[in-house]
């Protein structure tokens, strides 16, 4: 029997993939969810975990041999989300990557984003690749399969194309509707992810999966719109810049700007795939156009845009920070602790004493904030230091921040994760939460005074 673990098992191409694997008695599947799930099928469980925290994805994968990592988060995931959905992707990635290395499993299946050469590529699919070297670059055997759009009822990108279809008999077009892809339908996607786990002469290498047609996303909306007998008359307006277009994007189809705007940005970028990449069985993404349209648009589209929202309000904040050379997170946290009372001068100290740090104002007896180093989990690229009280915090269940290094020490992620404030919600956000976002950023600014003297030294 071989346990698999899937990373995104409730998205669409996760519940497909699980439908699949599971036609072979010899798998057993522990799929990942942010929410509570049940399952009925004896060889399928689902876990409730949080892929930005390290301990949940290294106790829900304990016993498996191969993972599945479907996940690509645009959606907010806490009540206040502050930073870019490519900062949360990498530190997922990187946690992920962590913990499969601790529960030594032995080969990672990651489906990421068709990357055009030669180009400057959207933040959405720098994050697909950022994702992708963080594997790669691990210890562990990792098979890339990327591809552009995959045709399916439930998927996004699919979502909001049918949904400007249904909606607009008329559409002006701006320049990137004219941007050749390849798309390649949700059951052959499904396929080359089955092969390619079983299949040892193809893993660890990188493959671009398409379909057998190349198509602009005018002729997409074309052909889509004839299968529902809907054709929209559409007009070319090269002028229109991309904020605009995806606005109206997001305005007509209704789906949320932090989802539509990435995708829109990286629509310039043909889709098409390298000859050096090709996927090497045919066989398997043979579907043609017509037939995976037909297919998805007969099946119910998907209703809602909405990530996962906790019970409490709750906080996440991450920010990305150049690492200097020769230096560690453990170096960072220690020199943030340093920084912080130069930067506030004589109004906020800090206290160290051990394991535990203790933000005040002026006065020691006002405690602003404290944390406490986790011991047993810190190592010298990861500090984690959970807040156990002061004035600025409600009860926490898991509050904490923490330092990490991330792609080969190149950045170190300053993140506050699940951090309930004690300050009524509006007041926080517009204080509190500010006021922490000005400082992370100085921060910033400090550690590059740090790279631009080592710079002169070596000068």
């Amino acid at each position: 029997m071989k346990k698999i673990l899937i990373a995104g098992g409730s998205g669409f191409i996760g519940l497909s993939l699980i439908e699949s694997l599971l036609a072979d008695e010899n798998n057993e599947i522990v799929a990942l969810s942010r929410g509570a799930r049940t399952s009925h099928h004896p060889r399928l469980s689902w876990k409730k975990c949080d892929l930005y925290s390290l301990k949940d994805i290294s106790d829900a994968m304990k016993g498996c041999e191969v993972a599945y990592y479907l996940v690509h988060s645009m959606l907010p995931s806490a009540s206040l989300s502050q930073g870019t959905f490519y900062d949360f992707d990498l530190i997922m990635a990187d946690n992920f990557i962590r913990a499969v290395q601790s529960q030594n499993l032995k080969h990672i299946i990651y489906l990421g984003g068709m990357i055009p050469e030669g180009e400057e590529l959207s933040w959405h699919l720098k994050s697909r690749l950022e994702v992708e070297e963080t594997f790669v670059n691990s210890r562990i055997k990792t098979s890339v399969l990327r591809a552009g759009l995959i045709i399916g009822p439930q998927g996004s990108s699919f979502t909001i194309l049918e949904r400007l279809i249904r909606r607009l008999p008329i559409m002006i077009c701006p320049a990137w509707t004219k941007t050749l892809s390849q798309p390649v339908a949700l059951q052959d996607m499904v396929k080359a992810l089955c092969r390619i786990l079983n299949d040892e002469k193809i893993q660890g290498r990188v493959f671009d999966i398409a379909g057998p047609e190349v198509v602009s996303y005018q002729g997409l909306i074309q052909r889509a719109g004839e299968k529902i007998r809907k054709k929209s008359k559409l007009f070319t307006l090269n002028i229109i810049p991309l904020a605009m277009s995806r606005f109206w994007v997001s305005l007509v189809t209704g789906v949320p700007k932090k989802l539509v705007y990435p995708l829109v940005l990286s629509l310039k970028h043909k889709m098409l795939p390298s000859p050096m990449r090709m996927w090497p069985f045919p066989v398997d993404i043979s579907t043609s156009l017509d037939e995976s349209l037909q297919i998805s648009l007969l099946t119910p589209a998907r209703e809602s845009f909405s990530g996962f929202m906790p019970k409490e309000k709750d906080v996440r904040s991450i920010q990305r920070l150049v690492l200097p050379p020769g230096r560690s997170a453990e170096w960072v946290a220690e020199e943030y602790f340093k920084w912080l009372p130069t930067f506030f001068s004589t109004l906020v100290r800090v206290q160290l004493d051990g394991n535990r740090c203790t933000f005040y104002l002026i006065d020691p007896n006002l405690k602003l904030l404290i944390l406490e180093r986790s011991v047993e989990r810190s190592t010298p690229d990861r500090q984690l230091l959970y807040i156990v009280g002061g004035l600025l915090s409600a009860k926490q269940e898991r509050g904490r921040l923490e330092f990490r290094e991330v792609l080969d020490r190149k950045y170190v992620m300053a993140a506050i994760h699940e951090f309930r404030p004690s300050l009524p919600w509006f007041i926080y956000r517009w204080t509190q939460a500010v006021l922490h976002l000005f400082v992370m950023n100085a921060f910033g600014e400090h550690l590059k005074w740090y790279v631009i003297s080592d710079q002169k030294v070596k000068v």
